[in-house]
């Protein structure tokens, strides 16, 4: 169900919903989030319900992502839910988008920004892993993220969404990635992810990766997200960058990394 097809009754506070905000002139824009307030009186109406979501964005509904709130008991009653790809119970990129980062979720614009930099691209970054790592910053970036979930509590990590402050994070889609690969396709886009993996972390995530991590994509409104889904490892994930041994967690929504007596501390609780 989407657009002027869904009617009111069908919404519910909490449910997570895409929606073209009041502010986007282009009528092009989508963004996720849950339902605060349902606004639109009428039952119908021809460019879509109007909703208030929990992020302060208002805008019309455009397709209902995942039921939640009030009367999801009824709703699954009535109709089984949309799978949107979900494997063992597991989220659809969409709901996790509409849930926003966490623990376990982080978003990301794009994981080749900082590939074709030249020298002047970075001698003037202010980014201090731009300084530290040149053309290979937005890939170690990654790689920190995904070992820091699988060295605490497991996660997902969503590429081809940008933050917007003080409003909803907006799917932009990984597909202007992909003249910056070999193979311009979905397909190369999940290899370079895989050969990402391969530089980085121990042997043992890359060759039993299926344990490890999974890689998917999704198509939301016309643009298509990639998400890497990193398992609860049962083994300490050490990063090998530029020669050193580094240690990842995911503290509240944050990667940090911790050394030394700190890590000795982490592992004999974590990994027993």
């Amino acid at each position: 169900m989407a657009g002027n097809e869904i009617r009111r009754q069908d919404l519910a506070i909490g449910m997570v919903v895409e929606i073209n905000p009041r502010t986007d002139r282009s009528r092009e824009r989508i963004v996720v989030g849950k339902i605060e307030e349902i606004l639109t009186k009428a039952e119908t109406h021809p460019h879509g319900i109007l909703v208030k979501l929990t992020n302060e964005e208002m805008g019309r509904v455009k397709k209902i992502i995942e039921v939640s709130g009030e009367n999801e008991a009824t709703q699954e009653t009535e109709k089984p839910r949309e799978s949107h790809g979900e494997e063992n119970n597991e989220l659809s990129l969409a709901a996790l988008i509409g849930r926003g980062e966490n623990h376990q979720a982080e978003f990301k614009t794009s994981i080749l920004w900082s590939v074709r930099y030249n020298k002047q691209d970075i001698a003037k970054s202010q980014s201090p892993e731009v300084k530290r790592y040149g053309r290979n910053a937005s890939k170690i970036i990654i790689a920190k993220t995904l070992a820091a979930f699988l060295n605490t509590d497991g996660g997902y990590l969503v590429i081809g969404v940008k933050e917007i402050k003080g409003g909803a994070d907006e799917v932009v889609g990984v597909e202007s990635e992909y003249g910056k690969l070999r193979d311009p396709c979905a397909d190369g886009y999940r290899r370079m992810i895989l050969d990402v993996i391969q530089e980085y972390f121990p042997a043992f995530v890359f060759n039993h990766i299926n344990n490890y991590i999974r890689i998917s994509f999704e198509e939301i409104t016309g643009a298509t997200i990639c998400g890497i889904r990193a398992m609860k490892s049962d083994k300490k994930v050490f990063l090998n960058i530029n020669n050193e041994d580094m240690f990842f967690i995911r503290v509240d929504a944050s990667t940090r990394q911790i050394k030394g007596e700190e890590v000795v501390d982490y592992c004999v609780t974590r990994f027993r």
